[in-house]
């Protein structure tokens, strides 16, 4: 077991594309074996020692899933959210984890809630602190729950952004010692301005900070040119434990086969 201390933990972040095992909702096949196979592979390639998903149908999914790696996570879990598409957010750990749902949440526009959801999986590394990861799925810009018919995809995002931020100063306030990170698919670039509250949270984005000291401006969503839609935000206490370079887009033919993302990784010492 990876311990605190001299050691280190990789945190990583997959939307994983549609994992579906069951049928889930009668409306949606199974994950085709040609993308399944090498997904497992990604996901062993990885080796995260607790690892955000989106878009998994199911706990029942992610159970058949985790059995079919070469070595199964010990911790698992996965809550369904508002999501219309049972596309879920879901979590793999080495470590014992505690899963919260903030699908219930009034947003700041009335009568909204978050399309999908904000998970909240909170772990104790032996020995050490505690990590709190909240894992989020935007939904697209371009398209928004059928069920919200009063606003636009724009005031829907920026209400689920404002949201967000709300629920996390809260745990922050009542936690101030806890390490934060907010990771998963945010599904906008990070210079868009409807991010411009998270600042109040005081995250970095150590990816792209290496990135533009190397001069690159790579995509997690591999479809579309400099699209890095998945990211992992550190707050300032799990900032100082980063080691600089560890930051990876997990990129090649093999993730292009498994998904329309690419993992993402980082470690902390």
């Amino acid at each position: 077991m990876v311990e605190w201390g001299p050691r280190i933990i990789r945190i990583a972040t997959y939307n994983v594309k549609n994992l579906f095992l069951h049928g889930e909702g009668e409306h949606h096949p199974d994950k085709p074996k040609q993308e399944l196979r090498p997904l497992l592979r990604m996901v062993a390639h990885v080796n995260a020692d607790v690892l955000a998903l989106q878009e998994v149908g199911s706990p029942a999914t992610l159970d058949a899933f985790n059995a079919g790696l070469a070595e199964p996570y010990a911790h698992l879990g996965c809550l369904p959210g508002n999501s219309d598409r049972s596309i879920h957010l879901a979590v793999l750990s080495r470590f014992p984890v505690q899963l919260t749902s903030h699908a219930a949440e009034p947003l700041p526009l009335p009568g909204v809630k978050l399309q999908r959801d904000l998970l909240r999986a909170t772990c104790r590394m032996p020995g050490g602190p505690e990590l709190a990861l909240f894992v989020l799925h935007l939904k697209s810009q371009t398209s928004h729950s059928a069920q919200i018919t009063q606003y636009n995809a724009e005031e829907i995002r920026r209400a689920e952004v404002g949201g967000v931020v709300n629920i996390v100063k809260r745990f922050k306030a009542a936690s101030p010692e806890t390490m934060i990170v907010l990771l998963g698919d945010f599904n906008d670039r990070p210079h868009s301005d409807v991010f411009a509250p998270f600042a109040e949270l005081a995250l970095t984005d150590p990816q792209g900070e290496l990135l533009r000291r190397r001069g690159q401006n790579p995509s997690t969503y591999w479809p579309k040119r400099g699209a890095r839609f998945d990211r992992i935000l550190l707050c300032p206490n799990a900032r100082n434990l980063l080691d600089p370079f560890s930051p990876t887009i997990h990129s090649g033919k093999m993730g292009r086969t498994a998904s329309d993302h690419y993992p993402v990784s980082l470690v902390l010492r």
